[in-house]
């Protein structure tokens, strides 16, 4: 083989020796970047795992302050009724004992008083007056009847209840006011003006020195009775003053 022949094979295998290596390089790159991406993949879904976990952490901090400081509260509120109960426990008579001495106020002293009925519910004193000795139809005047059975309501209050606390209450039945429309305009007006006319007679006649004193009117928002019967329409139309001892 002539030297020309020779030079010609060898640059020959140099060329295919170069392509060679050059689509093992391509390859190894290809590979190299394919890893970066799962790589880069990887570290964004460990990122996202993190800060998932870094956010439940933190709620889950919240919730636990928020336990403590109702456990704290409760504790302050246990140790505040430990505190009542010893002094409860801690004094020289009894409750019950107080209650035993004080009793049931005695209602005879109300006896015989015109249209005038007491009884005791919850320690307080409830007297029902009918309307009919107290009023006219339609009026809030006192009648001279009236008067005369709030005076002597007046002496047994100031006797056996002196200082107790008085609040009265206006009821009527459930039918309209008509005839003196152009005074009251309802029920409610009616009975309201009926009771602090009954408190003011009760004062005047020294029934009770207490600075707490109250009168409000119901109109027939709270009967007694059915309004669809003639007795049950009387039974509703009535004054009642409640002592509180």
């Amino acid at each position: 083989m002539s030297s020309l022949s020779r030079f010609i094979l060898l640059g020959f295998l140099a060329s295919i020796l170069a392509g060679c290596q050059t689509t093992s390089l391509e390859r190894e790159l290809s590979y190299n970047q394919t890893m970066l991406r799962e790589a880069e993949e990887d570290r964004d879904r460990l990122e996202f795992q993190l800060s998932t976990s870094e956010r439940q952490l933190a709620e889950t901090v919240k919730e636990l302050i928020g336990i403590q400081k109702q456990m704290a509260d409760l504790s302050a509120k246990n140790a505040a009724l430990v505190a009542k109960n010893d002094l409860l426990l801690s004094r020289p008579t009894p409750v019950t004992a107080i209650i035993e001495e004080v009793g049931e106020p005695d209602l005879g002293s109300f006896a015989g008083i015109d249209g005038l009925t007491a009884t005791v519910e919850d320690g307080s004193v409830r007297i029902t007056v009918e309307q009919q000795v107290l009023f006219s139809s339609g009026s809030a005047d006192i009648t001279r009847r009236g008067k005369e059975a709030l005076e002597k309501l007046a002496t047994v209050l100031s006797t056996e209840f002196t200082g107790s606390d008085i609040r009265v209450e206006g009821h009527t039945d459930s039918t309209p006011v008509k005839k003196t429309k152009t005074r009251w305009a309802s029920n409610w007006e009616l009975s309201s003006i009926r009771a602090c006319a009954v408190l003011r007679a009760l004062l005047d006649a020294g029934a009770s020195t207490a600075v707490k004193i109250e009168a409000v009117g119901y109109g027939s928002q709270r009967p007694v009775a059915d309004n669809t019967t003639k007795q049950g329409r009387g039974q509703n139309r009535r004054v009642e003053v409640i002592v509180y001892r």
